[in-house]
């Protein structure tokens, strides 16, 4: 076996293609490098988020190999230890893929002083398998033959479909069904070890699966020819096994329950000194210093508009205090909640706006530009390119108002603030 692996792995068609996965997976880690740097769940999860593309990838890239190799007509024996040799080389060659991913964010984070810790296991256990999977799925497909394009076709749609098969809510949200792919690996989320270990499952008896078919394709053939079937197989022994696997894997991926759950967070956690307080989780406790930053600049905004804030804000998931999501290294989410609670403070609603007043755009719209010059004060910084405002929001405008004097920038938003007012007011009378 250790022959005919050595004689696989260097076939440059299979090399150039593994390259190219290589290439693929550290290319897609490091383009956004910025959302999971720093923060370990955030990097695990980032090892297994390239694969949305390189586990199609994969399988038609062993659906294409395996149905271009040469069978024998009658001999299952000979074929069985090919298409062995071809399913260890390319699990060997996906694990590696997967391992420089996993080597990429170790480097990344520790050369970006993360907080102690490591890379999560169960993330890299469910990338690990769904790399295997691929490359077994696209080899099972591949011995049942057919046309040039057809193997690699059906193998990449099989893959598609299994990598976002759903159970319930959105990526990331504990409602999620057995998912084989994690973009984010938010903190206060984590995987279920039952769905992790049915991950693994599914991946066995896939390869399982890869090793009976291209055996069950040939017995099945000679048969049909007439011919003498010259292997081992002398019952239904191994049909009945594969048909046995191949429903078990099937009913794990019907029946796993939600892969991502909500984690139960620390006793003690980080927090700052600042008022509003904000705390987070210890995975994202490289991000307090800035934050610390941010709600300081929130404080000094709110008492020069004589706004208030709230006394605490915790990370979502935490507890008791106002919930935020801290993304990678940005503060802009943050910064729009502290700004959002600012504005609201200036012209509270007491009563509920009367069912299709005009006027209840025009109070939505003064808001949204209140806060929005809160947040760049609070940032102390014009919107980054890319980043997402509210609709409505004139954003030259805001951002003119930003720059300009002390005296038309509150001038600017007493106007906003007595406009919003009047138009709460009116809906109580």
């Amino acid at each position: 076996m250790r022959a005919a692996v050595g004689i696989e792995i260097r076939r440059p068609g299979l090399l150039v293609g593994f390259g190219l996965l290589l290439i693929g997976q550290l290319w897609l880690m490091l383009t956004e490098v910025t959302q999971w740097q720093g923060i370990w769940p955030m990097a695990s999860a980032a090892v297994s988020a390239p694969w949305v593309f390189l586990a199609p990838a994969a399988a038609g890239l062993s659906a294409y190999e395996a149905s271009q190799r040469e069978r024998p007509a009658e001999d299952a024996v000979v074929w069985r230890a090919t298409s062995s040799s071809m399913l260890l080389t390319r699990m060997l060659l996906a694990t590696g893929v997967v391992g420089v991913g996993a080597l990429c964010a170790v480097v990344v984070n520790i050369a970006t002083a993360a907080p102690p810790g490591f890379l999560w296991p169960s993330y890299l256990v469910v990338a690990l398998s769904l790399a295997i999977w691929s490359v077994a799925v696209g080899l099972l497909i591949g011995s049942f033959g057919g046309p040039v394009w057809f193997p690699p076709v059906v193998a990449v749609l099989v893959a598609l479909l299994r990598i976002f098969w759903y159970q319930g809510a959105g990526s990331g949200s504990p409602g999620a069904g057995f998912e084989r792919i994690f973009l984010e690996g938010r903190p206060w989320n984590e995987l279920d070890p039952l769905a992790v270990a049915a991950a693994v499952a599914e991946a066995v008896l896939i390869v399982i699966l890869a090793l009976l078919a291209p055996v069950v394709v040939t017995w099945v053939r000679a048969r049909r020819a007439g011919a003498t079937y010259k292997g081992v197989l002398a019952d239904y022994a191994r049909p009945a096994v594969l048909a046995v696997a191949g429903a078990v894997c099937a009913g794990l991926v019907l029946g796993s329950p939600p892969v991502v759950r909500y984690r139960t967070p620390p006793e003690e956690f980080p927090c700052t000194d600042t008022r509003p307080q904000v705390c987070v989780w210890p995975e994202n406790a490289s991000l307090l210093p800035v934050l610390a930053e941010r709600a300081s600049r929130a404080a000094s905004v709110a008492s020069a508009v004589d706004g208030r804030l709230m006394a605490r804000i915790d990370e979502f998931g935490l507890g008791d205090g106002d919930s935020f999501i801290a993304l990678g290294q940005g503060t802009w989410f943050f910064s729009d909640t502290l700004a959002g609670v600012i504005a609201d403070s200036l012209a509270p609603v007491r009563c509920d706006p009367v069912e299709g007043d005009p006027n209840l755009d025009a109070f939505l719209a003064a808001r949204l530009e209140v806060a929005a010059l809160f947040q760049l004060q609070i940032e102390d910084r014009d919107w980054p390119t890319g980043y997402g405002r509210s609709s409505g929001v004139d954003a030259a405008e805001v951002s003119h108002i930003w720059r300009a004097s002390t005296a038309e920038r509150d001038a600017w938003v007493s106007g906003r603030v007595a406009s919003m007012r009047q138009i709460a007011a009116s809906w109580c009378e």
